[in-house]
């Protein structure tokens, strides 16, 4: 001690404070896991988000038909005398994309009304203008204003 005491004699504070070596800081703790159960979980999470990516893809895919009819009557200018009869075709369309070609393809009139009402989960403004959805494409007393939101209320509803 007296050693120390000897080499420290004599200096003042600026000088003793230059041999003071600088704040030692820890080496900064890694992002990593360090255990095994951390790898685990990662990789449970990573399963399941990819089995919910692919889940998400497959629907996506699936409801395809929709984004496409939904697309098709928002290009509609519902003023022009056909416009009426192209909403039909479209629902039409859209139903035997959705469903089973042979319960699709030969309904008209009341029958394809119905067919509209009874898929349209439930829907009242959907099945208040069936009637006149199924007489659009036959007949050119429909408005085609009055049948497009419904229409595309039935796109985005219907239960195949």
């Amino acid at each position: 001690m007296s050693e120390a005491r000897e080499l420290y004699d004599g200096l003042n504070l600026p000088q003793l404070l230059d041999l003071m070596h600088g704040i030692v800081e820890p080496s900064p703790v890694s992002w990593l896991p360090q255990t095994d159960g951390w790898w685990v979980l990662l990789g449970w999470l990573l399963v399941v988000c990819l089995l919910g990516f692919v889940k998400w893809l497959a629907r996506r895919r699936l409801n395809r038909y929709r984004r496409i009819s939904l697309k098709s009557l928002a290009e509609i200018e519902v003023e022009a005398p056909e416009a009426a009869a192209e909403i039909a075709v479209i629902l039409k369309r859209t139903a035997l994309a959705a469903f089973p070609r042979n319960e699709v393809a030969s309904l008209t009139g009341p029958e394809w009304a119905e067919f509209l009402s009874r898929t349209a989960a439930g829907d009242t403004r959907v099945t208040d203008s069936a009637p006149a959805i199924a007489r659009a494409a036959y007949h050119d007393d429909v408005r085609a204003a009055e049948i497009v939101e419904p229409a595309k209320r039935w796109v985005k509803l219907h239960r195949a």
